[in-house]
């Protein structure tokens, strides 16, 4: 699934900076990990979420592709 989005300036900017700082992440996996890191701190109860949300936080590893 493809997701468009009118983002701030600043964001993309420091989007940007970070991806290019940071080789094992990319567009994809970055916006994947703020939507599962907004929708768990927002109350979502989907279990795939919660996993994902628990993952990144002690191992700093991705789960959704």
């Amino acid at each position: 699934m493809k997701l468009e989005a009118e983002i701030p300036e600043v964001l993309y900017t420091e989007m940007k900076d970070f991806l290019g700082s940071n080789s094992n992440w990319d567009h994809d996996s970055l916006m994947s990990s703020a939507l599962v890191n907004f929708l768990f701190q927002n109350g979502s109860k989907d279990t795939e979420v919660k996993d994902s949300f628990v993952q990144e936080l002690f191992n700093g590893e991705k789960r959704f592709d």
